[in-house]
């Protein structure tokens, strides 16, 4: 930041990018008029911004928001974080893909062998909702298990911190009702029903323009402040 500042001789604020997305969900997308909401955004990995009253939530040094490096399974798979069993290391992106090739180099059978011509090694999760719409049996066994894992990672922030409304933005987010329904039915299964019934899972509205758009209005509060 420092350096930036130096160097263009202008107030600089740093921002993490989920934090970001959370704040421009909150006031041009999804959460408009919501007051207390958490935003997810899963791709490649996870990241996650809370608004609290109105307001975005760091935390003490900054940091809060990260419920993709909440521990779901203890036994579960490494993490990028270093830890096991993440939320992140379950339901992400390259957590998806890696299932699908694992279960096929396992010797399951699948019509995403013919999308990726055999590249195995080819397989996104992009590919493995193709082959899940089309009826694929191993993508849509796959795709629940994601799905279930991060309706338990929202279940935990439903009892933690009772939003209206989680809002689940990347990549991941483009599969629609086909993972967010089977972790819809996780969190009200889970969850205490009070809050379940409170919350809305909603996808995201703004794409990629949301962490621009909250990261302006950021450096507005910031200098309001």
């Amino acid at each position: 930041r420092d350096i930036v500042k130096e160097k263009y001789k202008v107030n600089t604020f740093l921002i993490n990018d989920a934090s970001a997305a959370a704040l421009g969900e909150h006031h041009f997308g999804a959460g408009q008029g919501v007051n207390n909401l958490i935003l997810l955004t899963v791709g490649t990995g996870i990241g996650g911004g809370i608004i609290i009253n109105g307001r975005l939530y760091s935390g003490a040094s900054g940091s809060a928001g990260e419920i993709g490096h909440t521990t779901i399974d203890v036994n579960g798979p490494r993490c990028s974080c270093g830890n096991t069993g993440c939320l992140e290391a379950l339901v992400s992106g390259a957590a998806v893909a890696k299932e699908a090739i694992k279960r096929i180099r396992q010797g399951e059978r699948s019509s995403l062998t013919e999308i990726v011509e055999g590249k195995i090694e080819n397989i996104t999760t992009e590919k493995v909702s193709i082959a899940a719409q089309g009826g694929d049996s191993l993508a849509s066994e796959v795709i629940l298990k994601a799905a279930t894992y991060l309706g338990v990672g929202l279940a935990n922030a439903v009892n933690i911190f009772n939003p209206e409304m989680i809002i689940i933005g990347g990549g991941m987010a483009k599969m629609g009702d086909l993972l967010l329904n089977p972790a819809r039915q996780v969190v009200r299964e889970r969850a205490f029903q009070l809050s379940a019934q409170a919350v809305q899972i909603v996808p995201a509205q703004l794409g990629d323009d949301a962490g621009v758009l909250g990261a302006a209005v950021f450096a507005f509060q910031q200098k309001v402040d």
